[in-house]
């Protein structure tokens, strides 16, 4: 089905593209599902999801983050950020995109899914305007990891002191990206650790729009707003009525290989939310909506929707 892209402009004056897709016509609409992608990605990327979405009922927003994607200003500026936080400035983008879709919807409420990056921006987020929303769909989300997210935290203030925070870092780079990759040895391509679908990481690794190398700035602006949003205080402020669902690869290094998403799990549950769904996919890596059951991950995710949203 059809699609349709425009732009907005952000309160500092930054163009972001979003991509849009209508409901079937032959359906009932049944909600507005807006998408937050992960770190170096796009949301073109959710076009397989999108579609399935629309041919539910329901109509799908997706922006790419600033220096993401078609919000970057050209190939030369993938990456590059110059402002002083990307966590909230990525969050005032993604509200600004909630206003339109409420503008063009003013009955229907938001369900909001983000992706890695995504989910930690979706879940500080909801912290704020979850009274707009009718659900939320968090797909491999993480905790605070106390080893490399203390050391990347304290790499990243370091760094940034000394070279400035906008500018790029070889040592960053390969201390994540690098480490999550070493789980899979022996390693086929840099990206190994998004998916085992080795179809899915060939399209990934040779996508123009995949971004590598960022500024000092966000990696460190990440990682505080990962430390924050792992706190009590933001599982606290989650509205208790908002159904949540969680779901993630055991095999994910983002996740910790299950044990950190499982803790992000009982910390929601032990908070007080009283719909959570939390699903672990057996084998499965970064991207479950990429991974070799893809299919079975979207039915999962329909069914979990259809059964919470009243057309």
């Amino acid at each position: 089905m059809n699609f349709t892209t425009d732009t907005y402009n952000t309160i500092d004056g930054k163009t972001i593209f979003y991509y849009k897709w209508p409901s079937n016509k032959n359906t009932t609409l049944k909600g507005i599902v807006q998408i937050s992608h992960g770190v170096g990605e796009h949301a073109g990327r959710y076009k397989p999801i999108a579609r399935i979405l629309q041919d539910e009922g329901y109509e799908v927003y997706a922006n790419d983050h600033r220096i993401h994607g078609k919000s970057a200003k050209s190939d030369a500026f993938l990456g590059f950020y110059d402002g002083n936080n990307y966590f909230s400035d990525a969050i005032n983008d993604m509200r600004q995109l909630s206003e339109i879709i409420k503008k063009e919807h003013p009955n229907k409420k938001i369900i909001l899914l983000g992706h890695s990056m995504g989910s930690l921006l979706s879940r500080e987020y909801v912290t704020k305007y979850g009274d707009d929303l009718e659900a939320l769909i968090l797909s491999g989300t993480a905790g605070f990891m106390k080893g490399l997210g203390s050391v990347g935290l304290f790499s990243a203030k370091f760094l940034s002191k000394i070279n400035g925070k906008h500018r790029s870092n070889e040592l960053l780079k390969n201390l994540f990206f690098t480490q999550f990759n070493k789980k899979f040895k022996p390693n086929r391509t840099k990206v190994d650790w998004i998916s085992s679908d080795k179809n899915q990481v060939d399209l990934f690794e040779a996508d123009p729009l995949r971004v590598e190398d960022f500024s000092l700035s966000v990696f460190l602006d990440i990682l505080k707003g990962s430390k924050k949003i792992n706190k009590s205080q933001t599982f606290l402020n989650t509205p208790k009525e908002l159904p949540i669902l969680i779901f993630s690869g055991d095999k994910d290094p983002v996740g910790e290989m299950g044990k950190g998403v499982k803790k992000v799990a009982k910390r929601y549950k032990k908070s007080g939310i009283k719909d959570l769904t939390f699903k672990l996919y057996k084998g499965g890596r970064h991207e479950m909506l990429n991974e070799v059951n893809k299919k079975e991950v979207e039915q999962d995710v329909i069914n979990w929707l259809n059964e919470r949203v009243k057309a």
